[in-house]
């Protein structure tokens, strides 16, 4: 079956521009949209979730570049120019618990958590790891004198692998962190990436 926006039907897709998808545990698809805010998808029907000027609580930006639900079921909104929010399911409420110095990125492209429960925040401006045990923040960001930083401030992807090093897919290679030392390895062309 395929679904698309079609006008007058508040049933369908809020846009057709698809850019993060998230299927929850309770098996409800979440979509975000370029420019049609957040859709949810129980698989019968759309609710649609948009950003309001006179709605406190509302999406803060039509615009839903990435989408991530962590271990205890919190629900991670990434968005094109309004930062982070999270989205309370029961209220059908919005927030940006984090102050901007905490969360750098306006534009959230990538959210993962990692096995000790810590989110990683990803954008333009490196990225924001929340940890956990003490909900500080550690900011890695590109360091043009150091060759063991962060090979780029703009992130694509987070991921972690079987050994516990952290992958981060960036616009110019790949960087690997290992927690133990918090020391980047990085991969670009040179080492055989494509262009």
């Amino acid at each position: 079956k395929q679904y698309k926006y079609e006008p007058g039907n508040a049933n369908s897709l809020s846009n057709d521009i698809i850019v993060s998808l998230c299927v929850d545990h309770d098996q409800k698809l979440w979509i975000g949209t370029y420019f049609g805010g957040l859709d949810c998808f129980d698989g019968q029907t759309f609710t649609h979730y948009k950003h309001d000027d006179k709605i406190a609580g509302s999406l803060a930006d039509n615009r839903v570049i990435s989408i991530f639900e962590d271990s205890s079921h919190t629900l991670w909104i990434g968005t094109f120019a309004a930062g982070l929010q999270i989205f309370d399911r029961e209220k059908k409420k919005f927030s940006r618990p984090f102050k901007q110095t905490d969360i750098r990125c306006l534009y959230v492209s990538a959210l993962f958590e990692d096995r000790k429960g810590n989110i990683w925040v990803g954008g333009y401006f490196g990225i924001d790891v929340i940890l956990k045990n003490t909900g500080r923040f550690i900011h890695y960001s590109i360091n043009k004198d150091d060759a063991n930083s962060l090979i780029s401030n703009t992130i694509n992807c987070i991921n972690q692998d079987g050994r516990g090093l952290i992958w981060i897919a960036t616009r110019y290679g790949l960087s690997i962190l290992n927690p133990e030392t918090n020391k980047f390895t990085s991969l670009t062309k040179r080492n055989g990436l494509p262009d």
